[in-house]
């Protein structure tokens, strides 16, 4: 009878242990309760037109002026939105502040050594805030460098050699917080082509 009293009481106390344990694990969690979603990314050209798909020139000429690299951007439409339904947008808590991006160039036919086949990968730095209203936002970033226009295998479209044209996938990587300091990530694509496209 004694044991049977005892028993109880340790069944009682591993059973809110385990309890406590999944509670645990719920309030340590560092991800953050806000949700980005990507609706649509579209690159912007050298002669400022925005499409769904970025046709970068290697060597930009405009009117009389010289030949010259610049920068392609992308700009990314998203909506900042908590993950639970029944939770109001109305706390500032849930707005993001994004402040970086990771841009990674990708062959559909799997020549992807960087600075030979594929212009390197770099990280860039950006301060943009996402507020979870549900509406759409967007921000706009660098995604091929001038830089990368001067390197291999960019470098070598001016010239029209063994390749005219480079198709291939910008892999965007957004990093950021939400404003109670929880880490937010979410990604997104963007067909590129490259050439050397002639220009008025």
């Amino acid at each position: 009878m004694r044991i049977k009293k005892l028993f109880l009481p340790v069944v009682i106390i591993l059973g809110m242990g385990l309890m406590f344990q999944g509670c645990n694990k719920i309030v340590d969690e560092s991800t953050s309760g806000t949700k980005l979603i990507v609706t649509k990314v579209t690159g912007i050209n050298w002669e400022d037109k925005e499409s769904s798909i970025l046709y970068s020139d290697v060597l930009v000429q405009k009117g009389d002026t010289a030949a010259t690299v610049q920068d392609d951007l992308a700009k990314i439409y998203m909506i900042a939105t908590p993950y639970s339904p029944v939770v109001e947008t109305t706390s500032i808590y849930y707005d993001v502040i994004l402040n970086k991006y990771h841009v990674k160039y990708v062959r559909t036919d799997g020549r992807n050594v960087e600075g030979v086949d594929v212009p390197r990968a770099f990280w860039g730095s950006m301060t943009a805030r996402i507020v979870a209203d549900g509406d759409e936002h967007n921000v706009s970033i660098i995604v091929v460098r001038a830089n990368a226009k001067m390197e291999r295998p960019l470098v070598e479209l001016r010239y029209l050699g063994d390749e005219k044209e480079i198709e291939c996938t910008a892999e965007i990587e957004l990093y950021g917080e939400d404003l109670g300091g929880h880490s937010v990530y979410v990604k997104a694509n963007l067909p590129i082509v490259f050439a050397n496209f002639a220009n008025e």
